[in-house]
């Protein structure tokens, strides 16, 4: 009686536990979202050729606070068709990405800002912004940029010749004392003669940066004069910055600084 009882049990166990595994949920089976989703609507045999002038910005050594890097990447339709920006999708919470326009003709440009909030950020960082587009070949892409605000590896000149902005952020004032035309000193801390050149600023904002004495000896300094456009409305906040870079007398760059303008705003 035990061995029937036995073999009884034995036989539920399989049917109740045979059940459970044929049962189990649809879930596991679901497909993965990969990269194809972001071609889902793109018609295969459109001419559209989304091209990026650059696809990654370093702004050098960058003071800590809480200011803006601002720069500019050109997108340009190189294709036969329209090309539409579908979506653009910085990847942190710091970064907008504002698009100029969405719909270029061939041959057609349009601009994308990068605006990054630098508050609460001590060491190198690298951020990046896709976009998707309705070129069929490379319907996602993406641009990136770096900054660094390591105040100790700016310092250390034993790692390569550096300089400094005095002030290193520069404060434009607002309403009746905003300043359309102001300055910053820029100093050679390292041993080695520098040539230093201005080679990134927003133009929406800055009409001009110019350096006093692009050849700075030493330990010694120069002063980069700014010009704000004559145009732009004080009552809006400043978003903007100005990268310099450092030549040695090879003509290689060794060193690259940027400067945030504050400013504006009601």
């Amino acid at each position: 009686m035990r061995k029937v009882f036995f073999i009884l049990l034995m036989v539920g166990f399989v049917l109740c536990f045979g059940q459970k595994a044929t049962s189990q949920p649809k879930t596991s089976q679901a497909k993965p979202i990969t990269s194809k989703k972001a071609a889902q609507n793109v018609n295969p045999s459109s001419k559209a050729k989304i091209e990026l002038e650059e696809t990654s910005f370093d702004f050098g050594f960058a003071p800590q606070g809480n200011s803006k890097l601002v720069h500019v990447f050109v997108i340009r339709n190189s294709g036969e068709d329209t090309l539409t920006i579908t979506k653009v999708r910085p990847t942190c919470g710091c970064t907008a990405a504002p698009l100029e326009k969405k719909i270029l003709a061939p041959g057609e440009k349009t601009d994308l800002k990068i605006i990054f909030r630098t508050r609460g950020y001590k060491r190198k960082t690298t951020k990046a912004v896709k976009i998707q587009s309705n070129d069929p070949i490379n319907s996602m892409v993406s641009v990136r940029f770096s900054a660094n605000f390591d105040t100790t590896q700016w310092n250390d000149v034993s790692k390569g010749p550096r300089i400094k902005a005095d002030p290193a952020t520069i404060g434009l004032g607002k309403g009746d004392v905003f300043q359309f035309k102001t300055k910053t000193t820029l100093k050679n801390i390292s041993d080695q003669t520098l040539e230093l050149k201005v080679i990134d600023f927003t133009k929406d904002v800055v009409s001009n940066a110019k350096i006093k004495k692009s050849k700075v000896k030493g330990n010694k300094s120069t002063t980069l004069e700014i010009k704000i456009d004559k145009d732009y409305d004080i009552n809006k906040p400043v978003q903007t910055s100005i990268t310099i870079a450092g030549y040695d007398k090879s003509g290689s760059e060794v060193t690259r600084i940027s400067i945030p303008l504050l400013g504006g705003g009601k």
